[in-house]
C-alpha cells in the first residue's frame, strides 16, 4: 500500500511539473539540471512500482493503477524530454505594423499598429497566421500552443516619440540605428547602466533641427534610486538627453507620459508604456501527452469498472475456507446424526 501511495504522488508530480511548460512556459528552470535532476527522480520512485504491477505483482488492482500511473510518468518524460533536448526561449521583436516571418514554426507573427495612446495604454495582442489554417491571436494573458512549442507575450518598454518646432509644426522622427527608419516607436533594445541603475536605452534624430536624442525610460522605482534632483515621476517616464549632429549635448529633460516638454529648441511629446515581444518556448511533444492522456483515463476507468465487478467464486470461496476455524485447525466439521 506504501508503494502504491509513493509512485501516485511521485507520478503526479512528474506530470505536473511537465504540465507546467505549458501553463507558466518559458522559465529558465525548465532547462536547468535541478528540473531534470527532479523530474528523473520522481520518473524512478513512480516506475519502481508500475513495472511490477503491470505484470500482475500487486494483485487486481495493481494492473488498472499501472496504466494511470504509466500515462502520468509519460507525460513527464515528455516534460523532461523537452527540457533537456528543447532550445532555450527566445524573443521576437516585432515593429509596430509589420510582419515578422518565423520559419522554425512555419507561422508568420503581425504586429500591430499603435498610437501614442494605445503604447501608455499597453495590452497589445500579436495575431500568428499560418497558411491553411486559422488566426490565432495571442493575447497579453494567453498563449498558444503550437506542437512543441508555446508562443506568449511578454510586455517591454516602449515609448510613441513626438517632435514640434517652435511655431507647432511636426517634425519627422528617424530611428537611424532601427531596421524601422521611420517608426515613431521606440522600443528600447539596448540598455545603459547609470550608478546603480540599470535602464532601457534608445536614440531618435529629428533631421529637420540636426537633433540627436538619447532616450532612457525610467520606471518611478527607478527615478527613485536614480536620486537626480528634480527627477521624479509617478508613472513610467523618459530622460531625454540631446546632442547635435557633431555630438554637443545640448541639454536634458523629464519626459513624463503624455506630456510636452522643451529640449534643444524643440518641442518632444511621448507615449509612455509598453509593447509586446512575442516569446518562443519550448514545450512536451504532444505525441506524448495525448497518449499519456488516453492512457491516464483508460487505467482510472478500468480501475472503477473492476472495483464494481464481483469477486471471483472461486477466490471468494478460498478465502472463506482460508478463515474458518475448521481450516484453520486442519480438522472437519461433523455432521450431527440421530
Amino acid at each position: 500500500m506504501r508503494a502504491r501511495a509513493s509512485a501516485a504522488v511521485c507520478a503526479a508530480f512528474a506530470a505536473a511539473l511537465a504540465l507546467a511548460q505549458l501553463l507558466q512556459p518559458g522559465l529558465p528552470l525548465y532547462h536547468g539540471w535541478q528540473y531534470a535532476l527532479a523530474l528523473a527522480l520522481l520518473l524512478t520512485v513512480a516506475l519502481t512500482y508500475v513495472v511490477p504491477a503491470a505484470r500482475g505483482r500487486d494483485g487486481r488492482p495493481g494492473r488498472p493503477l499501472a496504466l494511470a500511473l504509466g500515462g502520468l510518468c509519460l507525460a513527464g518524460a515528455g516534460g523532461l524530454a523537452s527540457g533537456l533536448l528543447g532550445p532555450d526561449t527566445t524573443a521576437i521583436a516585432g515593429t509596430p505594423g509589420t510582419v515578422v516571418p518565423i520559419p522554425a514554426l512555419g507561422v508568420a507573427a503581425f504586429f500591430p499598429a499603435a498610437s501614442a495612446a494605445d503604447v501608455a495604454a499597453g495590452g497589445a495582442s500579436v495575431a500568428l497566421r499560418r497558411r491553411g489554417a486559422p488566426e490565432r491571436v495571442v493575447s497579453p494573458d494567453g498563449n498558444a500552443d503550437l506542437g512543441e512549442s508555446v508562443v506568449f507575450l511578454r510586455q517591454r518598454p516602449a515609448a510613441f516619440v513626438e517632435a514640434y518646432d517652435g511655431r507647432g509644426g511636426r517634425l519627422t522622427v528617424t530611428q537611424p540605428a532601427a531596421t524601422a527608419f521611420l517608426s515613431p516607436v521606440l522600443l528600447f533594445r539596448e540598455r545603459q547602466r547609470i550608478g546603480s541603475v540599470d535602464v532601457p536605452l534608445d536614440t531618435f534624430a529629428v533631421p529637420a533641427l540636426h537633433r540627436v536624442v538619447h532616450a532612457l525610460y525610467f520606471t518611478p522605482a527607478d527615478l527613485a534610486a536614480f536620486g537626480h534632483a528634480g527627477l521624479a515621476a509617478s508613472s513610467p517616464a523618459l530622460v531625454l538627453s540631446a546632442a547635435d549632429d557633431a555630438g554637443r549635448p545640448l541639454g536634458i529633460a523629464l519626459a513624463p507620459s503624455g506630456r510636452t516638454v522643451d529640449i534643444a529648441g524643440m518641442r518632444v511629446r511621448a507615449g509612455v508604456g509598453t509593447y509586446p515581444v512575442l516569446e518562443v518556448a519550448s514545450a512536451p511533444s504532444p505525441w506524448l501527452l495525448y497518449p499519456a492522456a488516453l492512457l491516464f483515463v483508460a487505467g482510472v476507468a478500468w480501475a472503477g469498472l473492476a472495483s464494481r465487478r464481483p469477486e471471483p467464486a472461486t477466490v471468494a470461496e478460498q478465502s472463506r475456507t482460508a478463515t474458518s476455524p475448521d481450516a484453520a485447525t486442519g480438522g472437519t466439521a461433523s455432521v450431527p446424526t440421530t
